[in-house]
């Protein structure tokens, strides 16, 4: 079994990647409204890929935005329509400073507040925003669970979203050279709070550094993980599993059917 819990199979197939692997469990991930109608459309029948949508800061920059509460109502329409599994990817990006910092916030805090409403697990981005998200998270109770995705943050970061009850997610971004602080925290994620991603098609894990990341490469990243983490590779995955299916509040013998 493939384990990714999050990719991006609309951004993969510009990049020519449309075979995902038979066996794959995983999160496709919506980036804005619309997307997770698409990714039902194209990808495979199966019980094992589970949809999210969301609205990342970047669609502040983007001409269809109109407002916050617009994009809230575009977002809830698409979730109970496709029947979704969570919400996101949205949050705060403080490197490519989209929008202004109170719209990001604005917008954050909204799909936060719709995935209590619809009592859906919350996917989280965060680039150079802790003191941000910090303070954002620390308003929420998060009924249902929430992941900080692709985590880039340190050790310190790690232990106050732990604290919150967060489930954690390494990307391939872990085995690059200079991110020990990256490497720091994964070491701290107790194993029934740790997830593997590939955040497909970006961030491919050494050695396939550069080259458009495919979702096997998690297999990649658990090989560093255990590594890193002195942890049995089988026993790793294993725990992985568990947190996906915990994360999304499924039994794994039970896997949800997509709509027709």
């Amino acid at each position: 079994m493939i384990i990714d819990s999050h990719f991006h199979p609309l951004s993969m197939a510009k990049k020519g990647i449309t075979d995902l692997p038979e066996d794959i469990t995983g999160i496709a991930i919506g980036t804005e409204p619309g997307e997770a109608e698409m990714m039902i459309a194209s990808l495979p029948e199966t019980r094992s890929i589970f949809i999210s949508a969301g609205s990342g800061p970047w669609v502040l920059n983007g001409d269809r935005f109109i407002s916050a509460d617009d994009e809230i109502a575009k977002l809830k329409a698409e979730a109970e329509r496709c029947s979704v599994d969570a919400i996101g990817e949205c949050g705060i990006d403080n490197h490519w400073k989209y929008g202004t910092p109170e719209a990001q916030m604005e917008l954050f805090m909204k799909e936060a507040e719709l995935a209590a409403e619809l009592d859906l697990p919350l996917i989280i981005h965060s680039r150079d925003a802790d003191r941000e998200m910090m303070e954002a998270l620390s308003s929420q109770s998060f009924r249902a669970s929430a992941v900080m995705h692709c985590f880039s943050s340190d050790a310190d970061m790690a232990r106050f979203v732990l604290d919150k009850g967060l489930y954690v997610s390494f990307a391939g971004n872990v085995t690059y050279k200079g991110n020990d602080a990256i490497r720091r925290a994964a070491m701290i994620v107790p194993d029934d709070r740790i997830l593997i991603e590939t955040d497909s098609p970006y961030l491919a894990p050494i050695p396939y550094r550069g080259k458009p990341c495919r979702t096997e490469y998690t297999e990649t990243t658990l090989d560093f993980l255990a590594e890193l983490r002195h942890q049995d590779r089988d026993e790793l995955k294993e725990a992985v599993i568990r947190n996906l299916f915990s994360f999304l509040k499924r039994n794994e013998s039970i896997r949800k059917l997509r709509i027709s």
